[in-house]
């Protein structure tokens, strides 16, 4: 039987550090290979949903602008478009010149309030109405809520029910 020989000083030889660092390196890889196929699988995921939505119409920029409308407040989202405005404007473009009418919003409050609590209840956020509930606005608030609420419980109505959400209109 031969012994085995003993390692001495040389290229195959190494630190406690650099085995440290191979070993990170070969743990990295592995966590690296895994995140990838995990991604792919997500990409894959969010390529479905962008598919489903451009099928009733809505594109990656649509939705994109949908996210940016929920991470700024009205006057971030205003001052973008005043900008856009004007740009179209030094070009000549005509989207320019009709959007005068946006300069002032002529909403009466009951129905503003009414659309802030109908996007609320759509997007499921919770139920705190900005408004003191006895006044029109807060009541108006509420009903749109409520109102958004039944409307987004419709699809989950079909994951429990497999009911159609949206019936077609009886001819």
């Amino acid at each position: 039987m031969v012994a085995a020989a003993k390692a001495t000083a040389g290229h195959n030889v190494q630190t406690e550090q650099e085995q440290y660092e191979e070993q990170q390196f070969h743990r990295g890889l592995g966590d690296l290979r895994s995140l990838n196929s995990d991604m792919a699988g997500t990409k894959g995921e969010i390529g479905g949903v962008y598919k489903r939505l451009k099928d009733v119409g809505f594109t990656k920029a649509d939705m994109k602008w949908a996210m940016e409308l929920e991470d700024k407040d009205a006057s971030e989202v205003i001052a973008t478009m005043e900008r856009r405005l004007r740009i179209a404007r030094m070009l000549g473009h005509r989207v320019a010149r009709q959007l005068d009418i946006l300069d002032k919003d002529r909403t009466p409050a009951e129905d503003a309030a009414y659309e802030d609590g109908l996007a609320a209840g759509k997007r499921r956020k919770a139920n705190s109405n900005p408004y003191d509930p006895s006044s029109i606005q807060g009541q108006r608030w509420q009903a749109g809520f409520n109102d958004g609420t039944a409307f987004i419980n419709k699809e989950l109505d079909v994951s429990v029910n497999s009911a159609d959400p949206f019936p077609a209109a009886a001819e």
